[in-house]
């Protein structure tokens, strides 16, 4: 397990300034202790240590302000290496020996399933920082869970109109074999068909696969317009190739729900190629916030922050500011403080209004749709064409499934 607290040469090197979201005093006593579990190791990898970078940079924001209700935050941190069982022992284990108060977490729909179901059962507050599966905020919400990332439906909708206005209403869909990849099949199959177009077919191929001949050959014969792949982390960069190497990029058009920096890094130069949603990227030219974030971040870690590096920074900040205002540790004081709570513009980081819908738990955040492509900086690799606001992107909260019972 890691354990991270802010030294004071930490605190040095954060150069603050003035930020709007100052909490005054100086922290005292013993520290809010809050557990992130997320994937360190295995396919996921490279997006659980973004989330645990932005996650740091929060942790150390809010100290340096004085921490919470006079109180420090400290993290602690375990892998879950993508496996269900795995990281709903490693939660158990944060809770009953190293007694933290609000867990964070994880990557991986499946996961974020078992590890929301854990934390309910110590009526401990959770903020998913990655799973994208609908059930998450729909039919699987609880009074303890929150969400940060967009729900597979929201992914849909702000990115399946411009596919079939641009490229054509016959899809082929490859996705992951689990609640993720079932979700976003779902979801992106229903807009198609309100579009009045149709899925020529799918395939669930297992987490890990690192051969999509097959799938891919399947695809071919099927001459979709759009070829739609829910592949993330290193599978994401294992499929791309590979169309790459088949040509399949010459013969239609390559997209889908998610799509994430690191994986578009990892990518030669031929395998970058696509339409996709960023949950959020760190070119914004017109919101001064986020280039004073991303120069503290390109400091700090010598890179540019991805997504998942603001669902890490946003899940702790919304954690410190909902405990603010709820003056109170209490874990049912703490989410009905959540509810409804607007980020400000030092977190929400984008234009609009970022806030937590109180229906369901999601948060409201823009969609940013666009396609894969090399600008003048180096880490530029995505050109935003609209950001979709989350008002728009979600569906309604009736038809969500999500009916929010708090303990009695």
């Amino acid at each position: 397990m890691l354990r991270y607290r802010l030294t004071r040469r930490g605190v040095l090197r954060l150069g603050l300034g003035s930020a709007a979201l100052a909490f005054t005093g100086r922290a005292q006593g013993e520290a809010i202790r809050v557990g992130l579990v997320d994937p360190l190791s295995g396919v996921y990898a490279a997006l659980g240590r973004s989330e645990l970078e932005g996650a740091r940079m929060a942790v150390d924001d809010v100290n340096v302000r004085g921490g919470v209700l006079g109180r420090r935050l400290e993290l602690l941190v375990e892998d879950s290496a993508t496996r269900t069982d795995l990281g709903v022992q490693k939660l158990r284990k944060l809770v009953e020996r190293d007694r933290i108060q609000f867990s964070l977490g994880e990557v991986s729909s499946g996961v974020s399933l078992a590890l929301s179901q854990t934390a309910a059962e110590y009526k401990m507050l959770h903020i998913v920082t990655g799973g994208h599966a609908d059930d998450i905020t729909g039919k699987s919400c609880r009074w303890n869970t929150f969400r940060i990332p967009t729900s597979a439906t929201m992914e849909a909708r702000a990115i399946g109109p411009l596919l079939a206005e641009r490229f054509g209403k016959n899809w082929y869909i490859i996705t992951p074999d689990y609640a993720y990849g079932w979700s976003l099949q779902e979801a992106f199959t229903r807009v198609v068909e309100r579009l009045g177009g149709k899925v020529l077919g799918a395939d669930r191929v297992p987490l890990g696969t690192s051969d999509y001949s097959a799938v891919l050959l399947k695809a071919a014969r099927a001459k979709p317009d759009v070829l739609i792949t829910f592949q993330a982390g290193d599978d994401a960069v294992a499929i791309l190739k590979q169309i790459a190497q088949f040509g399949l990029d010459k013969q239609m058009a390559i997209a889908g729900g998610l799509q994430e920096w690191e994986n578009i890094a990892a990518l030669p130069k031929e395998a970058c190629m696509g339409w996709w949603t960023f949950e959020w990227y760190w070119l914004q030219p017109n919101v001064p916030e986020v280039k004073a974030f991303v120069d503290r971040y390109r400091r700090r870690y010598r890179k540019v922050p991805t997504a998942r590096s603001w669902f890490g920074y946003a899940a702790i900040w919304s954690l410190a500011l909902a405990i603010q205002k709820a003056k109170s540790l209490e874990a049912v004081k703490v989410a009905q403080a959540l509810e409804g709570l607007e980020l400000p513009r030092n977190v929400a980081l984008q234009p609009g209004r970022v806030y937590y819908r109180k229906e369901d738990h999601q948060l409201l955040t823009g969609v940013f749709v666009g396609h894969v492509r090399q600008g003048q900086d180096p880490d530029d690799l995505f050109e935003v064409v609209r950001v979709v606001p989350g008002e728009e992107a979600a569906p309604d909260p009736k038809d969500t499934g999500c009916r929010i019972a708090y303990p009695g």
